[in-house]
């Protein structure tokens, strides 16, 4: 598993305070087979556990600021239109996702304490 962490001082404003956490790994039968491996890994069994049904990633209104963030930082291209799995694990002050694509897992969190 990748793991990318960035701070505030690499935002255009690091007076926004926002912070945010790319998690990437290929789907392969070790070590993680399916979404919930990768979210047990990545989060914890908790949150592994209690997967709500994913929505295609084109339905998310917030799409074009983590596929932004996710090019810029990780170097993953994930067009607006597609209807990759994805589960949104946001609580009020963040944004939390988990996108499936083809070929790889993709954990997305993004904050502000701002």
């Amino acid at each position: 598993m990748l793991s990318i962490r960035i701070d505030q001082f690499e935002f255009e404003d690091p007076g926004s305070e926002e912070s945010l956490e790319i998690d990437v790994s290929r789907r392969s039968k070790f070590p993680h087979p399916d979404v919930g491996a990768f979210v047990e890994a990545a989060i914890g069994v908790q949150a592994a556990s209690t997967l709500s049904e994913p929505s295609p990633f084109c339905r998310y209104s917030g799409r074009r600021q983590a596929s932004e963030y996710i090019k810029r930082f990780a170097h993953i291209d994930i067009p607006l239109h597609v209807d990759w799995p994805t589960y949104i694990l946001s609580t009020w002050d963040q944004i939390h996702l988990v996108i499936c694509s083809p070929e790889q897992f993709i954990r997305y969190q993004w904050s502000t304490s701002a």
